[in-house]
């Protein structure tokens, strides 16, 4: 079920072994997945590292951003704000949480050298930007 693929630091424009450089992506979600994209051009472990790090980065970027809008924009509401308010506060705590735990895997799964895609953030990634894997 794991694809466990680990290959050389020879075959690497890093020149850091496939499961460092891969999870160095996951430790710094959007920043290290720019970084190890434009550097890495032969290993493709730490390639489709770096684009899903890429796009769970800016997932859990935008999805923080959106609740916190949406919390300040419905927060002022007379009356009833206050109940938005608490109400996007318990939606930002779930999306920290769960962008947590999948940061935690995806940094598991780079170092230990499995090819895993973060549930539902790849397919939309793959679809928005077919040109980045």
């Amino acid at each position: 079920m794991a694809d466990v693929q680990i290959s050389s630091s020879t075959g690497s424009d890093s020149g850091l072994p496939s499961n460092f450089a891969a999870g160095l992506c996951a430790i710094f979600p959007l920043l290290g997945g720019i970084v190890f994209y434009v550097i890495e051009k032969k290993d493709l472990f730490v390639r489709h590292w770096s684009v899903q790090t890429i796009y769970f980065g800016a997932a859990w970027i935008a999805a923080s951003i959106l609740v916190w809008i949406l919390s300040a924009l419905f927060g002022h509401l007379p009356l009833i704000g206050l109940l938005f308010f608490l109400l996007f506060g318990l939606v930002h705590f779930a999306v920290l949480c769960a962008g947590f735990i999948l940061w935690i895997i995806g940094i598991i799964k780079a170092v230990s050298g499995e090819r895993w895609e973060y549930p539902l953030v790849s397919a939309l990634g793959k679809r928005y930007f077919p040109n980045l894997t």
